[in-house]
């Protein structure tokens, strides 16, 4: 256990320096909004760019990495859907922010730190076939449920309006398109500009892991917690349990591929699980506290599968 405390504390310690800073009067609302943006719009980007013109990762693209993620995800979100309904007797958009709760994986702030420190760059080639498509379909759903609660009806062509802007805004697409461009023309860099993004990339990791703390300092422990608690349980136990049993026995996934969606399923929730109830003013408290919750019990749950992983 010993490599493997070597890479989760350093992490969940930074996360926790940002918890500390964004309790404090240096990092208010508006700053911790800041350096998340940076984070998202420009460390991440750099981080990805870098990876795919250096390794041109998708000469060999494995979609059985698509298909293993994404329909384990489904049966969580699906079994999560009835779970909120006959169990916890909760209405359409409460439903909606239990299932992606249940499933939402944080898979920028958290997600590629920690498989970078794990697996280094090789890790993140699967990782990003996964987040090229993880919010924009899945934030897509869960917007669309939110509206048929609210309105009794599929705002379909909202939702078609919602994921033209998120393809053509969201900076991880963008990063991950222009970097196939990229490498596929062979075009090369100038020493300044690999400078450049070589220091953004590497200022990914300690950012990102504040900023989470930080934006995580946010959120109070309210709500019901039983359904908070649930919310995390999925999350970090039965959605990586799915994860792995599909990629391993249904689809055909080297080692690395298979340790890093199984990961990349047992990640805490992210941040825009809150976001969406947010917006909607649905299930607000218990969002954001089963946000706090599984992060906190992801320090002991990724430990083990890292641990069982990594070998």
């Amino acid at each position: 256990m010993i490599p493997v405390l070597s890479i989760v504390l350093p992490v969940f310690g930074l996360i926790g320096l940002g918890v500390i800073g964004g309790r404090s009067k240096l990092f208010p609302e508006a700053a911790v909004n800041g350096l998340s943006n940076f984070v998202l719009y420009v460390a991440v980007p750099a981080l990805l760019f870098r990876t795919i013109v250096r390794s041109r990762p998708f000469d060999a693209l494995n979609f059985d990495i698509v298909f293993a993620y994404y329909g384990a995800s489904f049966v969580v979100l699906i079994g999560a859907l009835a779970l909120g309904r006959y169990v916890f007797g909760l209405a359409g958009g409460e439903r909606a922010s239990f299932a992606m709760g249940s499933m939402f994986s944080n898979t920028t702030l958290l997600g590629v730190p920690l498989v970078f420190a794990t697996w280094g760059e090789a890790g993140l080639v699967p990782l990003m076939v996964i987040i090229t498509l993880h919010s924009l379909l899945f934030a897509t759903i869960f917007f669309v449920l939110h509206d048929m609660a609210q309105s009794g009806a599929v705002g379909w062509a909202s939702a078609a309006r919602l994921a033209g802007r998120s393809i053509v805004t969201n900076p991880v697409i963008i990063a991950i398109a222009v970097g196939l461009a990229w490498a596929f023309l062979g075009l090369g860099l100038p020493g300044f500009v690999s400078s450049i993004i070589d220091m953004l990339g590497d200022a990914t990791i300690p950012a990102a892991l504040f900023a989470l703390g930080a934006a995580l300092a946010q959120f109070p422990v309210a709500g019901n917690v039983q359904h908070a608690m649930t919310m995390a349980a999925i999350k970090l136990v039965v959605h990586p349990l799915l994860v792995f049993a599909a990629a391993h026995w249904l689809f055909d996934l080297t080692t690395l591929e298979l340790a890093v969606v199984t990961l990349t399923a047992a990640l805490p929730g992210g941040l825009m699980v809150f976001l969406v109830a947010q917006s909607y003013g649905v299930y607000v408290a218990r969002a954001g506290t089963s946000l706090v919750l599984s992060t906190a019990g992801g320090v002991v749950t990724l430990s083990v599968l890292i641990a069982l992983l990594a070998r």
